[in-house]
């Protein structure tokens, strides 16, 4: 099998990459020029509110110079878990901002759009067909949970990759995959063995996270031979390193040798890390071990309600001194206060934060007893309506401003608030109400169609 050479651009589309380690990467002709746009990291809201976690500025920078230069040299260029979400709204942002960067460079790919977001009615088939059970410790899927959701995606293997690679697609824009899928695709359709091609996928697709110095994200250049891989810095001033390389193989890991992909499991125990020289890394003994069903992990969100925060500093020595009384008094007249409203009690969630005091570790807090000088206050409402988290909210602000304290030496200005307005109203919130595994064929959770630009 000839070397077949993947680069990983950085390590989600809009977190940006240097120009020279780009260029670097293209002279070394890769097969495949990839970067997946997606997490779960940042929460439920992207995949709920269907927004992206990055600028369209900067995700414009990353694709049109992936874009331009794939065209260019005849390299087929990929995205994945586009938006960051992978829901039809974030795939069709994407495509959004390919269109206007192919205007302006006089570029005309083939697109291949593939779409992940799910139907209710898909699910609730599914779920009735027992084919739906949880990923972890949490409750059984039911139809009404299926109901209740705003978006629900698949996380797809590579089996579409392959089929728009095989169809001469020069871009390939995806809804939700996993990270390796969308970088072992083209290594297992060019017969790369399947241990190899999933674990450089998993080194692979978070970029320059595997090298030093780590000043941000990067590119990236592994490269499958017969029996191993090898993984680079596009970078001149960069190098992979056995501890990062080992170290990422262990990255997101519910177990630190054993690697769930939709059709097997990738095993590390055996692997063998070697220093090829100062820059290049080298790989060997990856096992996959094919599972008896094809199964995908599916994600999905539903809106809990309203948020709106409150922000200030208190460095009163007096009121630190009490600051658990007082709060609980805060908290006793804001019950009081946003009933005379009437607000019930279940209508709302007030989240109070003292930054500074344990509001990290909580309980767990191994340095409790350190003197305390300075606090962050934050007051967080979760409201069913957005009317409600602003009311409750500012009887909170108030309460905090004003209610009294033992020893207290001015009438208010124990609250040092950095903005205004001091009431920020974040807008829908979202919670996960979908994180389960569903059985189904590998082509079965996605669309695929074509682009013309």
């Amino acid at each position: 099998m000839s070397p077949i050479r993947l680069m990983a651009t950085t390590g989600i589309l809009g977190y940006g990459f240097t120009e020279e380690a780009f260029n670097a990467g293209i002279a070394m002709k890769p097969d495949l020029i990839a970067c997946d746009a997606g997490s779960s990291d940042p929460g439920p809201h992207y995949l709920g509110s269907g927004t992206a976690f990055v600028s369209r500025a900067a995700a414009k920078r990353d694709l049109g110079l992936m874009v331009g230069a794939g065209m260019e040299h005849g390299i087929p260029v990929m995205i994945g878990s586009a938006g960051g979400s992978g829901s039809d709204v974030q795939v069709d942002w994407t495509l959004d901002i390919l269109k206007e960067i192919c205007a302006e460079k006089g570029l005309k790919p083939k697109v291949r759009v593939i779409r992940t977001e799910q139907t209710k009615d898909a699910i609730k088939a599914k779920v009735r067909a027992g084919k739906v059970t949880p990923l972890g410790p949490i409750a059984d899927l039911t139809e009404g949970d299926v109901e209740e959701t705003s978006r629900i995606v698949a996380m797809m293997g590579p089996e579409a990759y392959q089929q728009a690679l095989a169809d001469g697609a020069d871009v390939v824009i995806a809804g939700r995959g996993t990270d390796a899928a969308l970088f072992a695709a083209l290594p297992l359709m060019k017969g790369a063995d399947p241990g190899l091609a999933w674990h450089l996928a998993k080194i692979i697709e978070c970029g320059a996270q595997v090298v030093e110095p780590r000043e941000g994200q990067d590119c990236v250049i592994g490269t499958i031979y017969d029996d191993h891989f090898t993984v680079e810095p596009g970078s001149p001033i960069r190098r992979a390193t056995v501890t990062r390389v080992s170290a990422h193989t262990l990255y997101e890991n519910p177990e630190p040798y054993r690697l769930k992909e939709p059709d097997g499991i990738l095993i590390t125990d055996r692997c063998k890390f070697e220093q090829l020289d100062e820059r290049t890394v080298k790989v060997s003994g990856s096992r996959y071990e094919p599972s008896e069903k094809y199964t995908v992990k599916l994600e999905g969100v539903r809106p809990l309600g309203y948020r709106t925060v409150f922000i200030a500093g208190i460095r009163d020595p007096i009121l630190i001194d009490n600051i658990d009384d007082f709060v609980e008094a805060c908290r006793g007249r804001i019950a009081r206060d946003v009933g005379t409203l009437g607000i019930a009690a279940e209508d709302y969630t007030l989240s109070i934060h003292l930054y500074g005091k344990n509001a990290v570790m909580g309980s767990l807090e191994p340095e409790a007893d350190q003197p305390i000088h300075e606090i962050g206050l934050l007051l967080d409402v979760l409201g069913r309506t957005e009317d409600i988290s602003r009311a409750v909210l500012a009887k909170s602000r108030y309460a905090f401003l004003h209610t009294d304290f033992p020893g207290r030496m001015c009438i208010s200005g124990n609250l040092a608030i950095p903005f205004s307005p001091s009431d920020m109203h974040v807008g829908p919130v979202y919670e996960f109400s979908v994180w389960h595994v569903m059985e189904c064929d590998p082509m079965e959770p996605v669309r695929m169609e074509w682009l013309e630009v």
